[in-house]
């Protein structure tokens, strides 16, 4: 059972975390004279020798980085060049070109480690309830849904891990329960669906609403 929660998803939620600084994201690439031109960003480097992949975010900026403008990536095209895109609403959709610019200073951030660790807790509590009600675990498929509970629980141990040290009132602890109760409802309204005849229908499904994934 495989998700498809990407990077991306955490940009549409919380942007300041690829544009904050300081937060434990991990940073597989960064140089200087970017050029943007369409949806083309190019640069000196080697894109595929360290493993970028399509969904993580691309930041650009002139001088300052925490100023700097947030795109997603939709392809790496060459070990100098990829097909990055301004935030779609919907991720199927066509690449939307960003404004052309050149000189330009990036990184490229992931979260790839902590989303692979917060969908595997979610898909352990899945395949225990799944079994316990007959449901196979290779029957789970991709959602929106799920894509937001899993992208609602990294964004609540990246703020957490932020917050460390920190005192009680930091607007860090705030986030980080914030995304806990969102990770909770988001949690609370999947279902788990059966369809026994094989017809397109459930004919049975099982709520989460009972279950609560909290990190300590």
């Amino acid at each position: 059972m495989a998700n498809e929660c990407k990077d991306r998803d955490l940009l549409a939620i919380e942007p300041d975390v690829f544009t904050g600084g300081g937060f434990n994201s991990q940073q597989p690439a960064s140089g200087d004279y970017g050029t943007i031109s369409g949806t083309t960003f190019s640069a000196s480097g080697n894109f595929q020798s360290v493993d970028i992949q399509p969904g993580m975010v691309l930041c650009v900026y002139s001088t300052v980085p925490s100023e700097g403008r947030c795109y997603e990536i939709i392809s790496v095209d060459s070990p100098s060049m990829l097909t990055i895109s301004v935030l779609r609403a919907d991720r199927e959709a066509e690449a939307i070109a960003p404004p052309a610019e050149s000189d330009l200073q990036y990184n490229i951030h992931t979260f790839r480690p902590q989303i692979a660790d917060c969908e595997a807790t979610l898909h352990e509590k899945l395949r225990q309830i799944g079994e316990a009600n007959g449901i196979s675990a290779t029957n789970f498929v991709d959602s929106s849904q799920m894509r937001k509970a899993i992208a609602f629980a990294v964004l609540s141990s990246v703020f957490t891990a932020q917050a460390s040290n920190a005192a009680d009132s930091d607007a860090n602890w705030v986030k980080a329960e914030f995304y806990r109760r969102q990770h909770v409802a988001a949690v609370a309204a999947l279902r788990l669906a059966k369809d026994i005849d094989g017809d397109g229908f459930a004919e049975q499904t099982r709520t989460l609403a009972n279950i609560s994934l909290r990190r300590t």
